[in-house]
């Protein structure tokens, strides 16, 4: 880790998370101009958005997100109308799956300020390298990491390469407990990426914890060494975390990203001193983490409290206000570099709707 010597970069018109609210509520329930699916909430919940939420609590006054609507429903209805017109520059991104039917949205710039953020993150709170080539083994597709990675490779000045990996299909296995086809589909992934490694020069990896564990002795065994070393997902447990950095790759920076399609990325907060905890800190104020009862969801847990992540998403393009995540974590205290708060020791609720298979993950 190095010291921050810059600031972060302003991301969004606005540092005050109430006024950012404001401005975010005025695009998307706009009566002409917002997003379908806000315009019609609107009308159904009988509130006039625009003049009764004035900051962020107010949010509370739209219930809940339900992740229902973004499985059944046109993409183009979670885009305000300017955006959604401008079909040249959209793709679509989808979730895993994890939880039941994937969710479907629509992407064009929302992920140009949070690769911005990370690209300072990474220089000035992480110290990760510059300049090489990355390899990523997982989702691409349809999945938005993949994407992510390319143009965080690009940015920083390498090429990458990509090995894909269907999560959707993996998790299907382990429902079934088909351990022999598991163990066949790893052994295809296995021989993909040495396919690369031994041809070409690759000096970041990034993988889910579960993946970099199952390949990380081999890769030791043959030698190879990595200047970074990228981890995605949710179970990097501190046990795992302290056996990747020390025992297989002791060379290389680390850092890992917690989130997915919908959210983008939070960030893997630097170790501190006597302190095991794997803590995430959101990109605010375009994504921003409550930590809150499962049983009672409109109240926060304190600090140090374990509770059910709550994300809220914030931006011109994308607004996905109080989505209750298939996660539960601590409630963590504000990183100084950032001035807000993280999560700490993100794993699976106890109890996960629907049956849900973290699969890779």
């Amino acid at each position: 880790m190095t010291p921050a010597t810059t600031p972060p970069p302003r991301i969004v018109e606005s540092s005050d998370l109430d006024e950012w609210v404001r401005h975010v509520i005025d695009i998307h329930f706009h009566p002409t101009h917002g997003t379908p699916f806000w315009i019609e909430r609107g009308k159904e919940l009988g509130i006039d958005a625009r003049t009764a939420i004035r900051g962020y609590d107010d949010l509370a006054l739209l219930g809940f997100f339900p992740m229902d609507a973004l499985r059944t429903r046109n993409v183009l209805d979670f885009l305000p109308a300017d955006i959604a017109k401008d079909r040249a520059r959209l793709r679509v991104d989808e979730t895993g799956g994890t939880t039941g039917a994937p969710a479907r949205i629509a992407v064009r710039d929302f992920y140009e300020p949070v690769n911005l953020f990370m690209n300072w993150y990474l220089d000035e709170v992480v110290g990760f390298p510059r300049g090489g080539n990355w390899l990523f083994i997982g989702p691409t597709g349809p999945h938005a990491v993949a994407e992510s990675i390319r143009q965080m490779a690009r940015t920083r000045g390498g090429i990458s390469y990509f090995i894909d990996l269907d999560p959707r299909f993996i998790k299907l296995l382990f429902q079934q407990q088909d351990m022999k086809t598991v163990g066949l589909y790893m052994k295809h992934i296995r021989s993909q990426a040495y396919g690369i490694l031994e041809t070409q020069q690759i000096d970041v990896l990034a993988s889910t914890p579960i993946l970099l564990q199952a390949l990380a002795p081999e890769l030791k065994e043959r030698g190879y060494q990595f200047s970074g070393v990228m981890y995605g997902g949710t179970q990097l447990t501190p046990d795992l975390y302290q056996l990747l950095r020390t025992e297989y790759f002791p060379k290389a920076a680390h850092t890992a990203v917690y989130g997915n399609t919908l959210l983008g990325g939070a960030l893997l907060g630097p170790p501190q001193p006597n302190e095991t905890d794997i803590v995430y800190y959101p990109i605010e104020p375009l994504v921003k983490f409550d930590v809150v009862d499962p049983q009672q969801p409109q109240r926060r847990v304190g600090i140090g409290e374990t509770g059910q992540i709550c994300a809220t998403v914030l931006s011109e393009e994308r607004f996905l206000p109080r989505v209750l995540e298939r996660d539960q974590a601590e409630r963590w205290r504000a990183l100084p570099a950032l001035g807000w708060e993280g999560v700490a020791n993100v794993r699976p609720l106890a109890k996960m709707p629907g049956g849900a298979t973290e699969g890779v993950y």
